[in-house]
């Protein structure tokens, strides 16, 4: 089956890593099987490698020169956050999908998945090496949640071998590994994880934001308030979000420079982010302010797509399409 990375990881790594490593490892919760459907995803045989002309580095010496969880200012402040590197986004959404797509051809991980199996490609390109998958047959959904089970560990791991400390993980990340956790998990959550908006592109984020704002404020507005009023109702930071906004100098000129004043609603949160993300460039912070506004309210995008996904709606917005 290939190398396999033992839990302690080297010497080198140390003992606090074979702990915390060590932890990771928990039997989870009782499974049932369903039956397959017809999958949008198809599964790509390129992601398993075993040999090929381009250059490959195995995951974990990749990862302790290219860090996956970065600490940077957030700007019209004095703090700093947290926050997943672009690599490391890109290698959890990779692989995500890489499991994705077998799914969908109902096969599975013969074994669980290990650090030692994970190589990155020289363009950046995320591919498996070691592993086996079941051959086709019935889908079976104990086995998809056994196979994110052992993703989420591997993920938590490559971070730790980074250098990063898990405790310091943003919101959103913590989230997405809750979620590929989920002993409940669903064939319908598949999409959710794929395409989980704490996996997202910095660069990408303020299109995203304004994709979901229209399916939420301005399509549900008209075609189905209830559903509207009930993913407003979840939102987060709903008691301090305007504290946060005007003790920020970058944000703050968007909230006193207004004609419409801005009230302590959920609407409202969404309304200033709204109008930030479409008037860039008018106080000349367009190269950092997507990044403030995630470092600041990190959990708004991933509960707007919760939501929508909750309510049978996040499929429509094309967010499958904003990863590139």
């Amino acid at each position: 089956m290939g190398n396999t990375l033992g839990f302690g990881v080297g010497v080198g790594l140390g003992l606090g890593l074979a702990v915390g490593a060590a932890a990771l490892i928990q039997a989870f919760g009782p499974k049932i099987d369903e039956e397959v459907v017809v999958s949008q995803y198809q599964c790509n045989t390129e992601d398993i490698d075993e040999l090929s002309a381009e250059e490959l580095r195995d995951a974990m010496s990749y990862v302790m020169h290219n860090p996956m969880l970065i600490q940077v200012p957030v700007l019209g402040t004095t703090k700093t956050f947290w926050r997943l590197s672009e690599e490391a986004t890109r290698i959890s959404r990779k692989l995500s999908l890489i499991l994705r797509n077998h799914h969908s051809a109902c096969k599975y991980l013969e074994a669980p998945l290990q650090v030692s199996n994970v190589w990155i490609g020289s363009t950046g390109s995320v591919k498996l090496r070691g592993v086996s998958f079941t051959g086709s047959g019935f889908f079976r959904i104990e086995r998809v949640r056994d196979d994110y089970k052992h993703l989420s560990r591997v993920l938590e791991l490559l971070i730790m071998i980074s250098g990063g400390d898990i405790n310091k993980l943003p919101p959103d990340y913590k989230e997405f590994l809750s979620l590929l956790r989920r002993k409940n998990l669903t064939r319908d959550d598949e999409f959710l994880i794929v395409n989980n908006a704490a996996l997202l592109p910095m660069k990408n984020r303020t299109e995203v934001f304004l994709m979901l704002h229209d399916r939420i404020v301005n399509f549900l507005g008209q075609k189905n308030r209830a559903k509207k009023k009930k993913i407003l109702s979840n939102l987060p930071y709903k008691n301090n979000w305007l504290d946060t906004a005007t003790a920020n100098a970058k944000i703050n000129q968007w909230v006193v420079n207004v004609q419409n004043e801005y009230k302590r609603t959920t609407i409202d949160l969404l309304r200033l982010n709204r109008n930030v993300r479409s008037h860039l460039h008018q106080y000349n912070h367009e190269d950092d302010i997507e990044e403030i506004l995630y470092c600041e309210w990190p959990m708004l995008l991933i509960v707007m797509e919760k939501m929508l996904h909750l309510e049978g709606e996040l499929q429509d917005t094309g967010i499958h399409n904003k990863f590139g």
